[in-house]
Order: structure tokens, then sequence, then C-alpha cells
């Protein structure tokens, strides 16, 4: 059955760095180390440092062993699986980027977030419009140098019986709407998406078919029963 969602009043801006902005910031030495570092959950805080589920891609067949370099940036926890090239890690995030969001109590990381050579760092931060406001101020005095930033508009208001979606699939179609991929004409591809948001198009494509099913399954089900 359609569940009720309230959101709130919530914004999310999206954040991209080069690595050559961001040398000076101890999570920069995880890229000799991993291919890429891709957020996957989060799983709250553990004495106020963050955590989350991280998906990494390395090269060879085992887990690199890290150096003491990287404890001011990501603590392992706990390997929960590992085959050839990737592996699922339980970690904490005591960098300063987390750091930052972990103190604004009104804001929070959400997939797509991830680090990676070829890319450099990306970042999705959802929140009440004064926390971002806040987290965006302190990021500029971290990071000085003009960072791609994408903030989304306000979200407001009550979203009645709204199926529920899973975090990723719900940013990638709300970021549809918001471009325009379902007006007449269309204003965007699914390549353009998957270009704001840091994946292949494969996936955008994946997701919205998966959220379009769910949607006028969900709509189809009320009417019926109206």
């Amino acid at each position: 059955m359609a569940k009720k969602k309230t959101l709130g009043n919530l914004r999310y801006f999206q954040i991209r760095i080069l690595h050559a902005q961001a040398k000076h910031l101890p999570g920069y030495a995880i890229t000799e180390f991993f291919n890429k570092v891709e957020m996957i959950a989060g799983t709250g805080k553990v004495d106020s440092v963050p955590s989350c589920i991280l998906k990494v891609e390395f090269d060879g067949p085992e887990l690199p062993q890290l150096n003491e370099e990287l404890i001011d940036s990501l603590l392992i926890d706990r390997i929960l699986e590992q085959k050839d090239g990737v592996a699922y890690l339980r970690v904490r995030t005591p960098g300063p980027i987390q750091m930052i969001v972990a103190r604004e109590r009104d804001c929070w990381v959400i997939p797509p977030t991830y680090l990676s050579k070829e890319n450099g760092f990306f970042m999705t931060i959802q929140g009440t419009s004064k926390g971002l406001k806040r987290v965006k101020d302190e990021l500029e005095l971290l990071i000085p140098e003009k960072m791609d930033m994408r903030i989304s508009k306000m979200i407001v208001g009550d979203l009645i019986a709204a199926p529920e979606l899973p975090e990723r699939r719900h940013l990638v179609i709300t970021t549809a709407v918001k471009k325009g991929y379902y007006d007449t004409p269309r204003k965007c591809t699914q390549k353009d998406i998957a270009e704001i948001l840091g994946i292949k198009q494969g996936t955008v494509a994946e997701h919205l078919q998966y959220a379009e099913s769910v949607i006028i399954n969900s709509w189809a089900d009320q009417v019926s029963q109206s």
C-alpha cells in the first residue's frame, strides 16, 4: 500500500571537487589505494563521526593495506564482502568535509557520493535550506577555490500517498523532472541526467524505468480504490 511521506522543507545540493582543488585534504590520499570509493548507504554516527557502507574498487585480488596517512579520513571497522578488485566496507569517515556535514543536524549525506581517480570527489547533501547554507559557507572556507555546485529547488509540503523509492532512484527521477525530461518536448536526455549525477546512462535508464513502474502502479491502485 502506498505510504504517506512527509518531506518538510528540504533541498539538496551536489558538489564536485577536482583533485587539483583537494590536494591539501586528508582524503586525497585515498586515491593512491582505491580507484573508486562509493557511498552505498549512511549508517549514522559512531562517537560523533559519520559512518557508512562503502563500495571500493582497487587493482589486484586483495584489499590494499592502508597506511597511517589515511587514519584522519577513513577508518575501516569491518570488511563485509570482498572479491577480485571490489570490496564492501563498513567505515567511519572523520575527514574535514564529512565532519562539517556531521556537525550540522539539519543536513546529511546521501548517494550518489563518491571519490574516484578519474572524476574527483562528488557529494550529494540533503537538508533544510538554512542547514545547507551553513554547510555551504563552511565548505567554501575549507576549499576556497571555485567549486562546481548544483542546488535544487525547495521540496515543500507533504506527498500524499507517495510511493516509497530508494534514495538513489528518488534522486534520479526528481532530477529528471527538474531538468525537463518529462516535458513536451523533452528538455534533456538520459545522458544529460547521467552527467549531472555522475553515473552511467544505463544506470539512469534502469532507475527511471523502475521508478516510473512503481509510481504508475501506485497511481493505478489508488484510482481503483477510489
